[in-house]
């Protein structure tokens, strides 16, 4: 009876212990608390040096672009305005359509050169990234991605916006020539 009672309470250990499976101790990893230590928070300091540097670039980049693109704009309508007054119909009509023309395809320039600036800022900065320790990398890829979303949102506002503008230059009548009364008859 002793020897009964021996084997089934050394059946009942056995069935206890492969219900807890042959791997739960090996799998039972304590949690690792890791601090910032002054490496990584010297990497954080440069990336986020790197970061303002590469913004304060990208929208120097974006700045001078857009005062290239009105530059451009604006000497072709003065040079369409000086068409314009000289009054000859068939001229008017011609440089409207190579203005509309011209307007269209630096616009479509200029959002280009745009999306390539934000591109460079983003190669730029997934270098830096790689600098980061793992557990950095993920927080400071999506601060980079939602800048360039945004800026990369606003390009494609200012772009409809810039087409709707050429649009309405091209809809409107410029050149109006009015049949009054001779000289002859006062």
């Amino acid at each position: 009876m002793k020897n009964l009672i021996i084997t089934l309470c050394a059946c009942l250990g056995g069935v206890i212990s492969y219900g807890q499976g042959l791997i739960s101790d090996i799998m039972n990893v304590e949690t690792v608390k890791i601090e910032l230590t002054e490496e990584n928070e010297k990497l954080r300091t440069e990336y986020q040096e790197t970061l303002d540097k590469s913004k304060e670039e990208l929208e120097k980049d974006l700045t001078g672009l857009d005062e290239d693109y009105q530059k451009d704009v604006v000497r072709l309508i003065e040079d369409f305005s000086k068409t314009l007054e000289d009054g000859e119909e068939m001229m008017v009509v011609n440089l409207k359509k190579r203005t509309v023309s011209r307007v269209k395809s630096l616009t479509m320039t200029h959002k280009k050169q745009k999306k390539d600036a934000v591109q460079r800022y983003l190669n730029e900065m997934q270098i830096a990234n790689r600098k980061l320790p793992d557990f950095l990398r993920e927080d400071a890829a999506k601060e980079v991605k939602e800048y360039a979303s945004t800026q990369l949102e606003t390009f494609d506002t200012n772009y409809k916006a810039n087409l709707d503008s050429v649009k309405a230059f091209e809809k409107k009548e410029h050149l109006i020539i009015s049949k009054g009364a001779s000289a002859s008859t006062n």
